[in-house]
Parts: structure tokens; C-alpha cells; sequence
């Protein structure tokens, strides 16, 4: 049986990528000055950046949110003495 307190795979991808693109627009652009001219070290070192923000980052953090706003819409939905 699937949990139901789990974001729908749908749903993380459309996260993941509202997430990714402000982080691919402006990280190498940023870093870019700091590196010397190897395109292959810049590209390892901004994915090298991007991948923890969005796995240790907006991944878990989105999963709390929607947990949370998923409790709370049961808890509306049922009794309210049940979910304090």
C-alpha cells in the first residue's frame, strides 16, 4: 500500500524542477570567476554545488512541508479533536 503522506512522484519532479532552474541559471555564473578556463571543472564544480542544495536541501525540506499541510488538511477533513 503506497503512503499517503509521501509527495506524488509528479509533484517532486515539478519541485526538483522550479528548483533547479534558478540554481543552473545563476551558479556558473557565479563561480565562473573563481575557476580558471576549463569548461569540464566548471561544469563538475557548479553540479557539484546544485546536487546538495536540492538533495539536502529543497527535496527534504518540501517533504516537511507537504507533510505537514498533508496532516493538516486530514485533521480539517476529520474530527479536530483527533489531530492536536
Amino acid at each position: 500500500m503506497m503512503n499517503t503522506n509521501t509527495p506524488n512522484q509528479h509533484l517532486m519532479a515539478l519541485v526538483t524542477f522550479i528548483a533547479l532552474v534558478p540554481l543552473v541559471y545563476w551558479i556558473p555564473e557565479l563561480i565562473e570567476p573563481f575557476l580558471p578556463a576549463n569548461k569540464l571543472l566548471h561544469v563538475i564544480t557548479a553540479v557539484g554545488i546544485i546536487v546538495p542544495i536540492i538533495a539536502y536541501g529543497v527535496v527534504p525540506t518540501f517533504s516537511t512541508l507537504y507533510h505537514r499541510l498533508s496532516h493538516r488538511a486530514g485533521c480539517w477533513r476529520q474530527s479536530r479533536s483527533k489531530c492536536s
